[in-house]
């Protein structure tokens, strides 16, 4: 912590005669949050703290104003799923889809391979993808027992595959990944713009889908394997009780909510109804009301809520504050543009996606998107290419990482199974961080100009 420090007050230093007085303090407070989240000197939570309070030490803000960010509405959207995805763990409606969806397949071992990604992907999509992972699994590590595979590759391909659809298919919803409802609180705090739920998935759901075929096929190309059918898994499942029938109920409304919010304008037209027009975060509000309400969730669960994140997620959002309210952010994009002006946006899009990816590789991906997606959103207002699309960029380039187990929760529980080694991981994971980079910087070049 002291060597950061010692950086920060040199950085001050040597910009005193190029940046103002509120921008120099602006720059202690980015180096000395980067750096803390980054070497994770002391806890993220604790410099989540440290942030408002340097702001309001620097007079660089207001210790209200530097505050009002752990209350946005992109943390009640994310309590809100958080609430949700407790409801389905603790009523084991998880495993109610699991069940379904894998329970009674015969098939080829490779195929059974992908429906388990496909799952895993989905459940995803709703749930944190640790809690996904872990579930998905504990299934297959125990079909791995009855399966012979003379090259041993069979179980290596299938905890990497759950591990990397996990990450895959969080992209696709506000409430699957920080960074992606950060990308959403980031758009809306800054220029005002608001992607909703349906929107996002727009952006999200073709790399979610493009990532678990490439997944499937890298993994079964790096690590082949000689199994060819194999029988139906064995599983036991509890029938749904009284509550789980209910928060079924909750899950198909929640969803239904948060998709129509805002309809898309063809869609608008032919139905007569441009949607019920409530943001994703206000949905998220009557949902966990709903599940209080319905007694599906009490007040001991909400020791259970994800706050580490939340909090995280709020010193993100303080510190993009502290960036644009003091101008440093700007003083960041004009310097960037020296490096990309006169570059295709293309270029720009990739460098924006790189670094995304390189730093979140080191440091926690919510941590990662909180120092840059200030950064890319004012980068994207000074030049031609939208701030919207580069803000999205950065929320799913901060978790596509597959290479390291410190990368993901996904990737840290794969590791522990004992299945994989930090050589597989590597191999793999390198691989598809460049396949998952380059899908998202030609999504981001020629679909999503059409998507805004």
């Amino acid at each position: 912590m002291a060597a950061v420090t010692v950086i920060a007050i040199l950085s001050s230093y040597a910009t005193s005669g190029i940046l103002s007085e509120v921008e120099r303090s602006a720059l202690v407070v980015l180096v000395i949050a980067a750096g803390l989240w980054t070497t994770e000197a002391v806890p993220l939570v604790a410099t989540s703290f440290i942030i408002p309070l340097l702001q309001t030490l620097m007079g660089i803000q207001s210790f209200k104003a530097a505050l009002t960010p752990f209350f946005d509405p992109v943390v009640m959207l994310l309590l809100g799923g958080f609430l949700l995805a407790l409801a389905v763990e603790k009523n084991d409606l998880d495993e109610f889809f699991a069940y379904q969806m894998i329970s009674k397949f015969k098939a080829d071992a490779r195929f059974m391979v992908l429906i388990f990604m496909v799952t895993t992907a989905f459940l995803s999509m709703w749930i944190s993808n640790t809690a996904s992972t872990a579930l998905m699994l504990t299934m297959a590590l125990r079909l791995t027992e009855t399966v012979k595979d003379k090259r041993g590759n069979f179980s290596k391909i299938i905890v990497l595959s759950i591990a990397y659809s996990a990450t895959a298919g969080g992209l696709s919803t506000l409430v699957g990944t920080t960074t992606c409802a950060m990308a959403a609180g980031f758009l809306k705090d800054m220029i005002g713009y608001e992607i909703t739920f349906l929107g996002w998935m727009g952006f999200g759901l073709p790399i979610t889908l493009l990532m678990v075929l490439t997944i499937w096929v890298v993994l079964l190309a790096i690590f082949p394997i000689d199994v060819e059918e194999i029988t139906s898994l064995s599983i036991h499942r509890k029938p749904l009780t009284e509550k789980g029938m209910h928060t079924l109920v909750v899950f198909i409304f929640s969803i239904l909510l948060w998709i129509t919010g805002r309809l898309p304008e063809p869609l608008a037209q032919a139905l007569g109804w441009p949607g019920h027009g409530l943001s994703s975060s206000v949905v998220a509000g009557i949902i966990a009301v709903l599940l209080f309400a319905s007694d599906i969730i009490d007040e001991r669960d909400l020791g259970r809520a994800n706050w580490s994140t939340l909090l995280l997620i709020g010193g993100g959002l303080s510190l993009g504050g502290a960036l644009d309210v003091s101008g440093l952010v700007l003083r960041i994009s004009d310097s960037l543009m020296l490096l990309t002006g006169g570059r295709p946006e293309i270029v720009t899009i990739a460098l924006v996606a790189v670094f995304g990816l390189g730093i979140s590789i080191f440091a926690s991906n919510t941590a990662s998107a909180g120092i840059l997606l200030p950064i890319a959103i004012s980068l994207g207002s000074t030049t031609s290419i939208s701030p919207i699309i580069l803000a999205v960029v950065i929320g799913i380039s901060t978790s596509l990482d597959f290479m390291l187990p410190v990368g993901t929760p996904p990737n840290a529980i794969a590791y522990s199974t004992g299945k994989v080694s930090m050589r597989d991981m590597i191999k793999a994971g390198f691989a598809l961080d460049v396949i998952g980079a380059t899908i998202t910087i030609l999504l981001a070049s020629y679909l999503w100009p059409y998507l805004i």
